[in-house]
């Protein structure tokens, strides 16, 4: 212990020591070698640096007199305030170089003379020319329907005036040819009464019908031909036994040319009572067939117009709410046609469904895809489907294509 505090002791008071006498043997420091100067001016600095310019500029420019040497003694006066410096000259002015000659001057444009805006005058404008005819009417006035005795659900145009009104249209009977042996009576043409759509008030009179307009010139014939009505329908006429001729006798050849034509013949006999009985018997048959397509068209009820597109695309969408197609199986991409009786009021007789088709699987897959649009049909017919008691006819039997990327209905 005593050990460390003797060395302890020992360290620190050579530190001591060094600290007082360390500077005592120290050498002296190096001499500092002085030279002698002399103070100058600027203006005596710049008459010494003159001296070496060239002799040319030396010509040109007058040096100043050079500064009279002081006769100061070589030592080192004391130093007392300094002299206001002189104002420097200024330096002699940099010789400016020749001026380059002028160019010579530019004629001035010739002015150019602005182009005469004055128009000429106008030629005299020409007449306009009348306008051509117009092919149209200006104004499309309501059609005025056509006042007639009779409506009806067709128009019909008003017949000629030597025809005969009739219920049904008749044809004309044209002239027999001369082979014709059978006399009948001869038919007059007939047309059915002049109707209209709608009966024709006073109201609906335009009312520029007191001053009518001058006809526009149109490129249509003034008239045209009548079509040709379409004749009824008659039962054929069986042609009566001709009559056996009465032989001519061979010896009189030459009166040959004198006989009259058959046609002649046929038209001044009179045929014999009993023929005209086959005639009745047919037209009896037509009227019982007529009657008979009467009945059977009123047992079948009204036909109507075919389903119009809204109405197909309707009952297809009511049908493909319920129908529901599991993707993960095969049946997913089997195409079939049911077909279906329906009943007036809209509903399906569930024994008519029936599978009339298929494609894109087997018989299983098929089956499956069947029974799937089977229960959408009956699932979603409710009340019935929405479909046009007068058009029974045209939906009373439905035949629909399940499809599972695109249902169709016929």
């Amino acid at each position: 212990m005593r050990r460390n505090l003797y060395i302890s002791g020992g360290l620190h008071l050579a530190v001591i020591l060094w600290a007082i006498f360390g500077n005592v043997f120290r050498p002296d420091p190096p001499q500092v070698e002085t030279s002698a100067v002399t103070v100058i001016s600027e203006a005596e600095f710049a008459a010494l640096t003159r001296a070496a310019q060239s002799p040319e500029t030396a010509q040109e420019i007058d040096a100043p007199p050079a500064p009279e040497p002081d006769a100061r003694p070589a030592a080192r006066p004391e130093p007392a305030e300094p002299e206001p410096a002189p104002n420097p000259e200024p330096p002699a002015p940099t010789p400016e170089p020749e001026p380059e000659p002028m160019p010579e001057p530019v004629a001035p444009p010739t002015p150019v003379t602005p182009p005469d805006t004055t128009l000429p005058e106008a030629p005299p404008t020409p007449e306009a020319s009348a306008p051509p005819p117009v092919l149209a009417p200006e104004r499309a006035e309501r059609p005025v329907p056509r006042p007639a005795p009779r409506v009806a659900p067709e128009p019909v145009a008003p017949p000629e005036p030597d025809t005969n009104v009739a219920e049904e249209v008749q044809q004309a009977a044209e002239a027999e040819s001369e082979a014709a042996e059978v006399v009948e009576e001869e038919q007059e043409a007939t047309a059915p009464e002049e109707v209209a759509t709608e009966i024709v008030t006073e109201a609906e009179e335009p009312a520029a019908a007191e001053e009518p307009a001058p006809p526009a010139p149109t490129l249509a014939p003034d008239a045209s031909r009548r079509p040709l009505t379409r004749p009824t329908q008659l039962a054929q006429r069986p042609e009566p036994e001709p009559e056996p001729e009465a032989p001519t006798p061979a010896e009189t050849p030459a009166e040959k040319p004198a006989e009259t034509p058959k046609t002649e013949t046929a038209q001044t006999e009179t045929p014999e009572p009993a023929a005209p009985e086959p005639a009745e018997d047919a037209v009896a048959d037509a009227i019982a067939q007529a009657l008979a397509a009467g009945g059977a068209a009123e047992e079948r009820g009204p036909a109507g117009p075919p389903l119009t597109q809204g109405e197909r695309e309707s009952l297809r969408v009511a049908v493909q709410k319920c129908w529901v197609v599991d993707v993960g199986s095969q049946a997913a991409n089997v195409t079939v046609t049911v077909s279906m009786d329906m009943e007036p009021g809209g509903r399906v007789v569930s024994s008519s469904l029936r599978m009339i088709g298929s494609s894109g699987g087997d018989v299983s897959a098929a089956e499956t895809a069947f029974q799937n649009a089977r229960r959408a049909i009956l699932r979603c017919q409710a009340d019935g489907y929405p479909l046009p008691a007068d058009k029974y006819d045209q939906w009373k039997t439905i035949e629909m294509t399940f499809n599972p990327e695109q249902m169709r209905l016929r």
